[in-house]
């Protein structure tokens, strides 16, 4: 168990980096797009827009999976902590069985909408778009390996 937690906190680090990064290029796209339309001598791109907004993607999905691993995305709090530990654990089990459905259907209709952009390509920059709709099936499968984590520790806390 103790691997697991390790290895899932590896590629939760690693997405949050990369995320970083990506936001990181998105900012420095979207101060070049501002700055060339006020600096007469700054020379406008079209592609900073596209690209920004193909970041943009990835950003939101992203963060939606580090999101449901810190369990600050999809939070559902109704009942009151003076509601006994059964109500509670199973209000919980029922949540994170919505939160898998919800993740499964992104990574496996996500699957099918990226193969549809198989052949298609941006306009101007030329990009496949499947790259665009991979971050579908990328948020739904990170979603769902943190998610599996957190039902084994659930479970494993239990056993104890």
């Amino acid at each position: 168990m103790k691997l697991l937690e390790q290895a899932v906190g590896a590629v939760h680090k690693a997405l949050a980096v990369f995320q970083a990064v990506l936001l990181g290029i998105l900012l420095c796209l979207v101060v070049y797009q501002v700055g060339s339309r006020w600096i007469p001598f700054v020379p406008r791109a079209l592609w900073t827009e596209e690209i920004s907004r193909f970041l943009l993607v990835w950003v939101i999905f992203l963060g939606g999976a580090i999101g449901v691993r810190e369990r600050s995305h999809f939070v559902l709090e109704i009942l009151t902590p003076h509601v006994s530990r059964m109500v509670n654990a199973v209000w919980e089990g029922f949540i994170i069985s919505l939160e898998f459905i919800f993740c499964g259907i992104f990574f496996f209709r996500g699957f099918k909408y990226a193969a549809v952009l198989l052949y298609d390509v941006s306009d101007i920059s030329q990009i496949s778009m499947l790259w665009v709709g991979a971050a579908i099936p990328a948020f739904g499968g990170f979603s769902l390996l943190f998610l599996s984590e957190l039902v084994l520790k659930k479970l494993f806390k239990g056993v104890r």
